[in-house]
């Protein structure tokens, strides 16, 4: 699996493993803010063996409320700046 789809009371969640331009992995959060176009925000790991293991841990932990807590805290965050 690279790929989870929630759909929260926030709108839909994507949560997506992958590599970045640079080759490094990442868990990429996707979501769409009400009045706002498609945001993204990601966790990134060294490009080492380690930082992979890390990237397919941190993505098979990210269950629905986990997705939830970290899209909410960069709503938070971002709009209350």
């Amino acid at each position: 699996m690279f790929a989870k789809l929630y759909e929260t009371d926030l709108g839909q969640i994507l949560v997506k493993q992958d590599a970045n331009e640079e080759g490094v992995p990442e868990v990429r959060f996707f979501f769409e803010p009400e009045d706002m176009g498609v945001c993204s925000v990601a966790l990134s790991f060294s490009d080492t063996e380690a930082g992979w293991s890390e990237s397919d841990k941190a993505f098979n932990d990210v269950d629905e409320n986990k997705a939830i807590g970290i899209v909410s805290g960069v709503l938070e965050r971002f709009l209350s700046s």
